[in-house]
């Protein structure tokens, strides 16, 4: 479908790429609620802050910006949960630390599970 003459609007990455996401920048939100049950401040997603993520890919927009297609590894109760996010280029930064991140559960045909 894509091939090198599309580069000038779709870069992919293959494996994708360790980066660094401004959860805060993605998705911005108010200041945080305290009267939250202990059940959900255990096993709710906490989304906040500066995160490790991979990142497969840049598209380019219609008015010249680009956007980061990523997927970021979040535990929570004891598991692993991997969200996918588009996210503008401020939100985004290399990760040369070389921290380990869970691989995405696959099915038998090496494709990410579908739940």
């Amino acid at each position: 479908m894509f091939d090198n003459r599309h580069r000038d609007v779709w870069r992919p990455y293959s494996p994708p790429i360790p980066i660094y996401v401004d959860i805060d920048i993605v998705l911005p939100t108010d200041s945080p609620r305290r009267d939250i049950s202990p059940r959900i401040a255990k096993y709710g997603l906490d989304l906040s802050g500066r995160m490790p993520a991979r990142q497969r890919a840049w598209h380019r927009l219609a008015d010249g910006r680009w956007i980061a297609s990523i997927e970021v590894p979040v535990e929570t109760g004891g598991q692993w949960v991997f969200l996918d996010f588009i996210a503008s280029s401020e939100a985004v930064a290399p990760r040369e630390d070389g921290e380990a991140l869970p691989d995405r559960p696959s099915n038998r045909w090496g494709q990410p599970k579908r739940f």
